[in-house]
């Protein structure tokens, strides 16, 4: 009947989770990055807790798959890794980020909006889907053409070409995963 680290660490995302999409775990499993081309890897470590993380975003990358990580701090893990249980990343080393966006403390919410603005002005969108599982997008997107890039690009402290990079990557991407 104590509470420990795991308690303390996730009832927060817990609760947060439950409120908001009704379940309060993640609701992406090891087999969906297996089906995918694309994962935003956003605040977070895996290369320091999560190795079986590690060995899935490997073999992402060797299929041809693209990863963006956004963390304010540069985990090296994340640039470069080594998985233990395969020979060729253990002597060698596997590149991990294609895209490293640094932003600023506390700004998340600049550079995904406007990594969203960006994926809107490339055509990006799939309209359907927006049309058939979606709520207030069009508020959303007032929102979002309400906001400039010199102002995005300075409260997120990322660079205009790295978020319209990242932009690009989830525009091209056939399934992506956050």
């Amino acid at each position: 009947n104590v509470n420990n680290c795991s308690y303390f660490c996730h009832q927060a995302s817990g609760v947060g989770l439950r409120q908001t999409i009704g379940a309060g775990t993640g609701t992406v499993t090891l087999e969906d990055l297996d089906r995918s081309d694309l994962a935003f890897v956003i605040g977070a470590n895996p290369a320091s807790n999560h190795p079986r993380l590690m060995r899935t975003l490997m073999d992402l990358k060797r299929r041809g798959g693209r990863v963006i990580v956004i963390n304010p701090i540069r985990e090296l893990g994340l640039v470069r890794f080594a998985v233990p249980s395969d020979v060729r990343s253990l002597l060698f080393g596997t590149p991990i980020a294609d895209h490293y966006l640094q932003p600023h403390i506390g700004a998340d919410i600049a550079l995904l909006s406007a990594i969203a603005k960006g994926v809107i002005e490339l055509g990006g969108t799939d309209s359907r889907f927006i049309g058939e599982h979606t709520e207030g997008h069009e508020e959303w997107r007032a929102v979002l053409d309400g906001l400039d890039w010199p102002t995005l690009v300075g409260e997120s402290g990322v660079p205009e070409p790295e978020i319209r990079a990242a932009a690009q990557a989830y525009a091209d991407s056939k399934a992506a995963v956050f």
